[in-house]
């Protein structure tokens, strides 16, 4: 099936995916860092207070969402959007109280645990769930939200922040949740009890590692070694590229390019998202996610390689560009994974416990790699050793799921 026909077979659960992703950037730190000169000025924070303060309700939200994650397999998913939806609201809505930093840093709290967290985990594992025979271009098509959201809505945002006041926006904000996010999310599906609730017969989801695997519960799957020697594999591209994104300015001055350059590897960043996401889908379709696994972070790993032995400008494009293919690859495959490994029933509490490992390992590496600026004024050697982690990562991967006989099962 192609994705036109996917598309106008399943419009309804394709775009609640959609949404879920797309409004999911209210809590992603490139957007949340929009408000950061404001909340400092107004509480005369210095960057490292307010930088401390963010990392702090990142760490937080990576926790609770361990708790709030499984909420999504034992409910009606429509209910659990809706209370999300509310959240954030209410979250947004702490930002701009300028009664109290307690209640900004509660808001930030909200914004990380609902927006960053809940908000991609509610649509990626329906979709997961739900799509059985054409589950990699489902998420491929439901996740096209995070780069709309990062190339089109974060500059207007911003355009908009440098004509109004920081209320107008956080209304404009709260405006949209109430009129678009929550009321879609609670109807869309509403006539489609198999996508919202999981009361569907185990026995349909023909996931395509077995058509008799089993589902895992959260406690099975930490107690199996294999979690363990694949993890890595899913850690390495958003603990690099946060260390990497984070500390952006002091790469530039080491390879004397500006910022503004740097910056605009972001756009090239967003095409090969979208571009390998694309591609990827019906990838993972023909051949399933445990078969791509091992290989998706190798366009990074070339990135990473590309930008340590040339300092000329193009690299900054190329480098990102190749950071994009990545990061749309792992957006299908990192999400279809889970599934195919270990079943749908407790998907929930199995992501939102792997989300709590990603946050603890994107919040240490901006001060890892902080730590490294203050030795070296060259990125080689940190850039060069990302290139070897990353070849690590994969061939790790690729040997833990061959001699399980998982990399060459069949569908």
């Amino acid at each position: 099936m192609s994705y036109w026909q996917l598309l106008l077979k399943h419009p309804r659960t394709l775009f609640f995916g959609f949404l879920t992703s797309f409004f999911s950037g209210l809590g992603q730190t490139h957007f949340v860092a929009l408000f950061s000169p404001v909340i400092m000025v107004q509480y005369g924070l210095s960057h490292s207070d307010y930088g401390s303060l963010y990392s702090l309700m990142t760490l937080l939200s990576g926790v609770f969402i361990n708790f709030l994650g499984p909420t999504i397999d034992r409910y009606d998913i429509r209910w659990v959007s809706l209370v999300v939806g509310l959240g954030m609201v209410f979250s947004q809505a702490l930002l701009f109280t300028e009664q109290s930093l307690i209640l900004v840093g509660l808001g930030l709290f909200g914004l990380r645990l609902l927006g960053q967290g809940m908000c991609p985990s509610i649509g990626s594992i329906a979709i997961a769930r739900y799509f059985t025979q054409n589950r990699g271009k489902a998420l491929s098509l439901s996740s096209m939200g995070f780069p709309l959201f990062e190339g089109v809505m974060t500059p207007i945002f911003a355009l908009i922040l440098f004509h109004f006041n920081f209320k107008v926006v956080s209304i404009i904000l709260m405006i949209s949740l109430l009129v678009i996010f929550i009321p879609l999310t609670f109807t869309l599906t509403r006539f489609i009890p198999d996508f919202n609730k999981q009361n569907f017969n185990e026995d349909k989801a023909n996931t395509p590692i077995k058509e008799e695997q089993k589902s895992w519960t959260r406690k099975e799957v930490f107690f199996d070694k294999t979690i363990y020697l694949i993890l890595p594999q899913a850690l390495i591209s958003p603990f690099a590229l946060t260390g990497i994104f984070f500390h952006q300015a002091i790469l530039a001055n080491t390879k004397s390019l500006s910022l503004t350059l740097m910056a605009t590897g972001l756009s090239f960043f967003a095409v090969g998202r979208i571009l390998n996401s694309f591609v990827t889908g019906p990838q993972v379709d023909r051949y399933t996610a445990v078969k791509l696994f091992p290989f998706y972070q190798i366009p990074m790993a070339l990135g990473f390689l590309v930008l340590a032995f040339f300092n000329e400008f193009w690299v900054v494009g190329l480098s990102y560009f190749l950071f994009g293919l990545t990061v749309g690859a792992g957006s299908t495959v990192k999400s279809a994974i889970w599934a195919e490994l270990y079943g749908v029933r407790h998907l929930g509490a199995i992501k939102s416990t792997l989300a709590t490992v990603i946050v603890f390992s994107t919040s240490i590496s901006p001060a890892l790699f902080g730590i490294y600026f203050d030795f070296y004024q060259d990125a080689f050697f940190l850039l060069f050793g990302l290139f070897i982690l990353t070849l690590m990562a994969s061939a790790l991967s690729f040997w833990v799921l061959k001699s399980k006989n998982q990399f060459f099962s069949t569908q």
